[in-house]
């Protein structure tokens, strides 16, 4: 009996079956046939600038902004409830600069937005007032970022939050450039900060150094810029150096200099001299960890040119030493925080 399962089929029967199952495969197949849509985003960015009618005033000083009260309410927390369609809202200028706010909302309904460095913490604090969390975190985002934000910025920056009263920040600009601080003591914009700025500065457990010896002879640099205007801040600059820190051998060896420095600090040094070499004798037997102290961060760096005095103890640090090793460093961050490293917990410090 013919059975047709059987039989082998013809050259143009394989063909024309290959043909339906490779026209089946490019049916499956994804294929860019449709026109290309717009990105979401860049569309919703389009329908705002071009087309949806701004329902909102917003007014600054003298400036008044038209805005999208959905805008202001998604990216708002402070409008989340309360902006509705026709409203005036007027914002506290010492809160908000128009100039902020321009940077702000412009960062609001556009992808690419820019912000000049000098404006950062205004908007910072613009962003604080208006709850947008978001934007906050991108100007945070913005400070911590080495590529676009130097560390002789970062310490300008550092200034600019003290005067601000932005304390949040000046701490993080201190965690930024702490380990590289003896590379800005001979900067400009260490010497131009003012006496809150240093004091708030040297107070900081976020310095890195070698010995405290440095931490006062920077303080000692930083009066000498302009001795004549900053000698009344004597007392407060040298509070800020933990002498407690110094080894006895070195709070003798000034002690015995005291005629060498300059009048008005000498009965200053007297007392902190003296107060530290009781501090230091009490709790000389006492391990880093549990010395009751707060300490820096201390480093080593091996083209220190008097790293061999500090290990062996054999002279004192000299403030010649010192100036011309920070002189040296100027223009040098990246290789100094390249070649630096951290003393691990324990080691002797001084």
């Amino acid at each position: 009996m013919y059975n047709p399962k059987n039989q082998v089929p013809t050259e143009e029967e394989i063909r024309t079956q290959n043909a339906k199952k490779l026209n089946k495969m490019n049916m499956d197949k994804m294929l860019p046939v449709l026109p290309k849509k717009t990105p979401w985003q860049e569309a919703v960015e389009m329908l705002l600038t071009n087309n949806l009618e701004k329902d909102v005033k917003i007014t600054i000083g003298k400036k008044v902004f038209d805005c999208h009260s959905c805008v202001l309410r998604t990216f708002c927390e402070l409008f989340t409830s309360t902006l509705r369609p026709g409203n005036n809202v007027s914002l506290p200028e010492d809160k908000v600069t128009a100039d902020a706010f321009d940077i702000a909302y412009n960062w609001m309904i556009n992808s690419n937005s820019n912000c000049q460095r000098g404006k950062l913490l205004d908007l910072l604090l613009a962003a604080q007032y208006l709850c947008a969390t978001k934007l906050l975190q991108s100007v945070v985002g913005a400070l911590n970022d080495e590529r676009y934000f130097s560390n002789v910025d970062a310490l300008s920056c550092y200034a600019e939050a003290c005067s601000k009263g932005i304390d949040s920040v000046a701490e993080l600009m201190i965690n930024r450039f702490g380990k590289s601080f003896l590379v800005l003591v001979s900067s400009e914009e260490y010497r131009e900060l003012d006496v809150h700025e240093l004091c708030s500065l040297l107070g900081s457990d976020l310095l890195g150094v070698h010995t405290e010896v440095e931490v006062f002879y920077a303080a000692l640099m930083w009066v000498l810029t302009d001795y004549q205007e900053r000698k009344m801040h004597l007392r407060r600059v040298l509070k800020m150096v933990r002498f407690e820190l110094m080894p006895s051998l070195v709070l003798l060896n000034f002690g015995e200099r005291l005629n060498e420095l300059m009048p008005d600090a000498v009965d200053l040094m007297f007392f902190l001299l003296h107060l530290a070499v009781i501090n230091s004798q009490e709790r000389s037997s006492m391990p880093l960890a549990k010395d009751g102290l707060r300490h820096r961060i201390y480093i080593r760096d091996p083209k220190c040119p008097y790293l061999h005095l500090l290990e062996n103890r054999t002279e004192e640090l000299s403030a010649t030493l010192f100036r011309d090793y920070i002189v040296s460093l100027e223009d040098d961050y990246e290789p100094f925080q390249a070649r630096i490293t951290e003393v691990i917990e324990g080691e002797t410090a001084q």
